[in-house]
């Protein structure tokens, strides 16, 4: 599973996803490239100050409110779900079509 929280910092929130806990692999490549123009627009439009994409977390600071953060949470945590399912959806679609003989193709 990937870790997410919310914490109180001061007036703000900070929001952090975690994905070292989970048994599967890393975020895609892809993925983080997505969840880092995602984050980006966030800060460009002043939802959060900062924000680090890494393969493997997420945070990102200075959030207004808790509702707000619990909001990016739950986006971000379904986005990083989503994506990790489609990458492995086509990693099998991939092995199956090289798994057909070439007659069938």
């Amino acid at each position: 599973m990937i870790f997410v929280c919310i914490t109180r910092q001061g007036q703000r929130w900070k929001v952090e996803l975690d994905a070292f806990s989970s048994s599967g692999p890393t975020i895609p490549d892809e993925a983080v490239a997505i969840l880092r123009s995602a984050a980006e627009t966030l800060v460009l439009t002043d939802a959060v100050t900062q924000a680090n994409i890494a393969p493997d977390y997420i945070s990102m600071w200075a959030i207004d409110t808790e509702h707000r953060a619990r909001e990016i949470a739950a986006a971000f945590h379904a986005a990083m779900h989503g994506l990790r399912l489609f990458h492995a959806a086509m990693h099998g679609l991939r092995l199956l079509y090289t798994a057909v003989p070439t007659q069938q193709r």
